[in-house]
C-alpha cells in the first residue's frame, strides 16, 4: 500500500457531505472555519452560525442561561458537570454562535466571579487547578476575551506558578495519569493561544507541545466535549490547529486514529457525554460524531503526508 501524496488520501472515504449537513449548523459553521478553511467574517459562516444556538445539544444547553449571564442552576460555578462554568464550556465545544450576547454576559461572569488568584479554582479558598484553568482560558479565548487582564492573569499564572511536572509541563492536580504530567492543561492551553494568535507567549506554546508530544501515548478513548479528560484526537486537533510540525512521537497516533474510522471516514465515541449535560442528538456510543470526526479529519490532513501514512482513499474510476 502505498503512502499519501495527500492528506485527504489517508480517509477512507469522503466526510464532508455528511459533516456539512445543514440540519447541524453548530458543527456546520465549524466545519466550514476548520476544515473547509472559510473566513469566520464569511457570508456561508455568518449565516450558518447564526442558526447553532436554536439547534441540539446548544439549544437544550443555553435555555438555562439568562440575558444578564447568569445560569438557572443551583450548582456552585465548577460542579461537575452541572455548574455554569462546565455549561459555558460545554456550549462553545457544541459549536454555540460566539456572537451571543448571553454568552458573552456569562464570559464576562465568569471573568468576574469565578473562585481563584491567579488561576482558576474549583471551589471559593481552594488553590488554582491548571486543568481548569487552561479550559477556562480556551473558552474565553473562543468567545473573544484575550485582552482581558483576568485572561492574562490565568496564562501568567500558567507560565510562572502552576504546579509543574517533574518533566517540565504541568503536574496533574485532582486527576490521575500514569505520567503525573497533565495533558488537559497542554491541549487547552495550546487551543487557547492558537484561538488568540499570542505570538508573545511560544514559551508558553512551547512548553504545552512538548508535554503533548510526552503524554500523547496516554491517550486512547474518544469522546467529546473534553473537560477534565483529552484523549489523542483533541491534542492531534490542536496541535495541527496550531500548525506544529510533525515529530516521530505523533506518528503511532496518528496511525490509531487512522484506523478507527469507518468505512464512511467516520468516528465513534468511546466516552460518554456527561449525564448533567444534553447529549448531542446522538442516543449512545453506536453512531459516529461529527465533532470527533471533525477533529480527526483535521489532524490526518494536516499531517498524514509528512507521517507517511497509508493511502485507504479509494483509487478514482
Amino acid at each position: 500500500m502505498s503512502a499519501c501524496s495527500f492528506g485527504w488520501e489517508a480517509l477512507r472515504s469522503d466526510p464532508l457531505p455528511w459533516l456539512l449537513d445543514p440540519n447541524r449548523p453548530n458543527l456546520h459553521w465549524r466545519v466550514l472555519v476548520e476544515l473547509v478553511r472559510r473566513p469566520a467574517t464569511s457570508p456561508a459562516v455568518i449565516r450558518s452560525r447564526g442558526g447553532a444556538n436554536a439547534s441540539e445539544p446548544v439549544a437544550s444547553l443555553l435555555a438555562a442561561l439568562h440575558l444578564d449571564g447568569s445560569w438557572e442552576t443551583p450548582a456552585r460555578f465548577w460542579q461537575m458537570y452541572s455548574g455554569p462554568g462546565w455549561r459555558l464550556v460545554a456550549a462553545v465545544q457544541w459549536g454555540a454562535d460566539p456572537s451571543d450576547p448571553r454568552l458573552h454576559a456569562a464570559a464576562e461572569r465568569l471573568l468576574e466571579i469565578a473562585p481563584g488568584e491567579g488561576g482558576f479554582s474549583l471551589r471559593e479558598g481552594e488553590a488554582p487547578v491548571p486543568w481548569l484553568t487552561a479550559r477556562a482560558l480556551h473558552t474565553l479565548a473562543e468567545l473573544g476575551w484575550c485582552r482581558h487582564a483576568r485572561f492574562q492573569e490565568g496564562l501568567a499564572w500558567l507560565q510562572e506558578e502552576a504546579p509543574r511536572s517533574p518533566t517540565g509541563g504541568w503536574r496533574v492536580v485532582n486527576r490521575r495519569t500514569r505520567s503525573g504530567e497533565c495533558a488537559v492543561t497542554a491541549v487547552a492551553l495550546l487551543a487557547a493561544l492558537t484561538a488568540c494568535d499570542q505570538g508573545s507567549r511560544e514559551v508558553l506554546s512551547e512548553r504545552a507541545v512538548a508535554s503533548l508530544e510526552r503524554t500523547l501515548a496516554e491517550r486512547g478513548r474518544l469522546g467529546h466535549p473534553c473537560f477534565g479528560r483529552t484523549d489523542s484526537a483533541e491534542i492531534l486537533w490542536a496541535l495541527a490547529r496550531a500548525e506544529m510540525p510533525l515529530t516521530p512521537g505523533m506518528v503511532p497516533a496518528l496511525a490509531q486514529l487512522q484506523r478507527t474510522q469507518d468505512a464512511g471516514a467516520r468516528w465513534r465515541r468511546s466516552v460518554r457525554v456527561p449525564s448533567s449535560l444534553p447529549a448531542d442528538g446522538v442516543p449512545g456510543n453506536s453512531e459516529p460524531s461529527g465533532w470527533l470526526t471533525l477533529k480527526a479529519v483535521v489532524a490526518l490532513m494536516y499531517f498524514a503526508v509528512a507521517a507517511e501514512l497509508p493511502r485507504l482513499y479509494p483509487e478514482k474510476p
